[in-house]
């Protein structure tokens, strides 16, 4: 029971990473804290590193629990929640690749000729970091049905 409560503290853990970086990211994104400061624009490069390693410390969790947990691969593979949660997660990544690109984009011109967004740019990407927040609250519901055993 230990290594599947260890499993399940490392699974819970790497989730409230991905919500504080998501968190931080969209505090930061807006137009009154962006525009005129490259130190904002940095930090939110940075909060994009962080969440994808989050990302990845959820799924890399996520596999370990399904892998040496006490239910077992053939258990969660047979469970629909299961792949409800990998959706509504693939999903979040992919709302959050076209943001990285842009903000990689808005970092390359920063840097080649003191370029800031326009308020408008700044608004479009903290609605997609909303959505994605939105999208997340659904997978800890769907992880908590799936540990008891719905």
């Amino acid at each position: 029971m230990l290594l599947e409560s260890l499993l399940a503290y490392a699974h819970i853990s790497a989730i409230l990473l991905l919500a504080v970086f998501l968190t931080a990211k969209t505090a930061l994104m807006r137009a009154d804290v962006i525009v005129g400061r490259k130190s904002v624009l940095d930090r939110l490069m940075a909060l994009d590193l962080w969440l994808w390693g989050s990302f990845a410390a959820v799924l890399a969790t996520g596999a370990a629990r399904m892998a040496w947990g006490v239910k077992g691969w053939a258990w969660y593979a047979g469970n629909p929640l299961l792949w409800g949660k990998v959706v509504l997660f693939a999903v979040m990544v992919a709302m959050a690749l076209p943001q990285t690109r842009t903000l990689r984009r808005w970092n390359l011109r920063q840097a080649q000729d003191g370029f800031f967004p326009e308020a408008e740019d700044i608004r479009t990407q903290r609605v997609w970091l909303m959505w994605q927040a939105h999208v997340m609250v659904v997978v800890p519901l769907l992880g908590a049905l799936l540990a008891y055993g719905y």
